[in-house]
């Protein structure tokens, strides 16, 4: 008799986990409905000229006031050009327990900000890069941006970067052939450009640095300016956090990474919500593996198939852990706190490798997380590169071997190496 009962109470109980999951799915889906809604809407309001141009003037007074050069003295830096006006300044000697999500582009690609930012909803840090005679533009669009985003000029710190101009600075002055902010952005968006076209001294590595010290967030996530996270995936990583303590003291000195698999869809599909709606997709041919065209040894130890065979469920937590090989480069979020990235790599390649290297050697772990993901808008194929790519990875590869020789001495402990 006391089995049976036991064995009803097991049926009841499993029966109202199924009703849960169902409920938790049904309300999944319907907060994905909206937020695709939401995507799919303009936040802008009618904006006049004057409003912008007193923006733009705002940003230019900053920019005056807060130029400094880098290590190198090729560049200047503005921190802080326009912080997000929900966001704590970042300080050096504290952090605040949120995620943020850290990007950098050059200024014509800051049209990718906004469906980043409609995403993410929360910190986000964005290092711009620009020419001197370009300033002039960059500042225009952040101003658009700002002005016509109320979710950009919320959660969107914006730090900017040039090169060191030989001669002195040009007056910066609204340009006369510009379209109004808000119209202007559109249009942008909707022209192609090429990864890299025009900068030929791109300092990705510098921009990254820059945008990483422009947030106050314990943990990051550096993505590119054209990839967008799963849905709600910095408050379902905040719950892991949370739960597993690791905001608190004691976890600080944990040397885990959290690796977010990435993915490349077609231009012509939505870039999938919920893993469940990436899989689906991915049967279908629409989605496949970040750089599996390019570069597969550089993704394939994420290992996609196993975590393409874990069907998707609520919550955020480790899957399986990785060690690093080379040259695998896996996107993911740590704490700020890990090697920033060397700023010597500029252009195309190992830009992002060396960083990851270095992280193998100083003792770090990569642990897969099941259901987070980060999707590139269109598929990456030789084409889609600027016409100076194989000459810039050349460049770099030299580079590389001397930076894993310097890691043998910044690193003597470790018995890790970078092969």
């Amino acid at each position: 008799m006391q089995h049976f009962l036991w064995g009803k109470l097991v049926l009841v109980l499993v029966a109202v986990v199924a009703v849960l999951q169902v409920v938790h799915l049904i309300l999944l889906s319907r907060l994905e409905a909206k937020h695709h809604h939401h995507e799919d809407q303009d936040d802008h309001p009618v904006s006049s000229g004057n409003e912008a141009e007193a923006v733009f003037t705002s940003l230019v007074r900053s920019l005056h006031q807060g130029r400094v050069l880098d290590s190198s003295g090729e560049f200047q830096l503005v921190l802080n050009l326009a912080p997000g006006t929900r966001q704590p300044p970042p300080r050096f000697s504290s952090t605040v327990p949120d995620i943020a999500l850290v990007s950098q582009c050059s200024f014509n690609h800051l049209h990718h900000i906004v469906p980043m930012v409609q995403r993410w909803q929360g910190p986000v840090s964005v290092a711009v890069f620009a020419e001197d005679h370009e300033l002039s533009e960059a500042l225009w669009g952040i101003a658009s941006l700002r002005l016509c985003y109320s979710a950009v000029r919320h959660n969107v710190s914006f730090q900017l970067v040039s090169p060191l101009p030989a001669g002195g600075h040009p007056p910066l002055t609204v340009p006369p052939d510009l379209l109004p902010p808000c119209q202007g952005l559109v249009l942008e968006a909707n022209q192609q450009k090429n990864n890299y076209a025009g900068n030929r001294r791109f300092p990705n590595n510098l921009l990254r640095n820059v945008a990483r010290r422009g947030t106050s967030a314990e943990f990051i996530l550096v993505v590119d300016i054209d990839m967008l996270p799963s849905f709600n995936l910095r408050q379902d990583f905040y719950d892991f956090a949370v739960k597993s303590r690791l905001f608190t003291e004691t976890h600080h000195e944990d040397k885990t990474v959290y690796v977010v698999p990435a993915f490349e869809a077609r231009k012509t599909v939505r870039s999938p919500w919920t893993k469940a709606e990436l899989l689906k997709l991915a049967d279908g041919g629409h989605i496949r593996p970040f750089y599996i065209e390019l570069c597969w040894k550089c993704q394939v130890h994420t290992d996609y198939e196993a975590w393409q065979k874990e069907p998707p469920s609520s919550g955020l937590a480790p899957l399986f852990e990785v060690l690093w090989k080379d040259p695998w480069e896996p996107f993911y979020i740590s704490r700020n706190s890990v090697p920033f990235y060397d700023e010597r790599f500029k252009q195309y390649g190992f830009n992002r490798i060396s960083q990851v290297c270095e992280l193998h050697v100083a003792g770090y772990k990569f642990s897969v997380l099941n259901n987070a993901f980060l999707v590139h808008h269109g598929l990456k194929t030789a084409t889609s590169f600027h016409e100076t790519k194989d000459l810039d990875q050349e460049r770099n590869r030299l580079l590389f071997r001397q930076f894993k020789t310097e890691l043998r001495e910044k690193y003597p402990e470790s018995s890790r190496r970078c092969y």
